[in-house]
């Protein structure tokens, strides 16, 4: 296809007014941030069920996460969501380390 218009780098299009995707729709975002923030609170006083909870949460996340790409609005609550399972992981080994 050697058509120009074709080529949807540097056409302006965007420029023009065609519509952005809305990445803040992408299904399993704020319901993988909202189980993974749920788990680290459970953890705290259950740590199995926590990260079991944190996994699910995580699981919804990673598939939101493969679909966005980077460097658009709304994946950075992915990547707290991220933030906040690698956080429970450490402090349940460290109450698991420590014996509290």
């Amino acid at each position: 296809m050697d058509d120009p218009r074709a080529n949807m780098q540097d056409n302006r299009l965007i420029a023009l007014g065609a519509p952005r995707a809305d990445w803040t729709k992408t299904p399993g975002r704020s319901l993988g941030f909202w189980i993974t923030l749920a788990g680290f609170v459970l953890a705290l006083v259950l740590p199995f069920w926590g990260v079991i909870a944190v996994l699910v949460g995580l699981a919804y996340s990673m598939r939101a996460l493969r679909v966005m790409p980077a460097g658009v609005h709304g994946r950075d609550l992915v990547l707290i969501a991220l933030g906040v399972a690698a956080v429970t992981v450490v402090v349940v080994v460290a109450r698991g380390i420590l014996g509290a």
